[in-house]
């Protein structure tokens, strides 16, 4: 599996050449996403003002929840292939914002590495699947990860031009 940044607002995941879901940003000042697949259409949005709630949605119909904690480490609470609730926690492994994990019950999942690639203005990934929990769609567990990259990424970008101009 590969991870493939078109633009900031666009990031495609690519099995056997051939992509198999395509998140993107809808404005450019948005943090709700949208994807397509399985035939099936998902976003991720903002349940409210301060944005460390987020929805997951499948068709219009929830189907999970991201909470982010001071820390920004992230729950994610999805419903698993066999109807029930399954807890992911989303978590930086480096100061830097560039290593991400996911684990399932003190399980890692996957790991995420943002490479800094200054001649775009986006990073780009790679992806290593640690144990593939079959009990969770992992590409659905990747663009949830992808999306919560992008947000700290930008945050953190954010805060950087903040502390620039002060």
């Amino acid at each position: 599996m590969e991870i493939k940044v078109i633009n900031q607002r666009k990031i495609q995941l690519i099995e056997n050449h051939k992509v198999i879901l395509e998140l993107q940003y809808g404005k450019w000042w948005s943090n709700n996403a949208e994807f397509r697949y399985l035939g099936k259409q998902f976003e991720i949005k903002a349940k409210g003002f301060w944005q460390n709630n987020f929805i997951i949605t499948e068709n219009r119909r929830e189907i999970g929840m991201i909470k982010l904690n001071y820390k920004q480490d992230s729950i994610i609470n999805l419903k698993s292939k066999d109807k029930s609730d399954k807890q992911l926690h989303f978590a930086q492994e480096s100061i830097w914002h560039s290593k991400f994990m996911v684990q399932s019950s003190g399980n890692d999942i996957l790991r995420i590495h943002a490479k800094n690639n200054w001649k775009k203005f986006h990073p780009d990934f790679s992806l290593k699947i640690e144990n593939d929990d079959t009990s969770v769609d992992l590409n659905l567990v990747t663009a949830i990860s992808i999306y919560l990259i992008n947000n700290r990424l930008k945050s953190a970008a954010a805060g950087a031009s903040i502390a620039a101009v002060s």
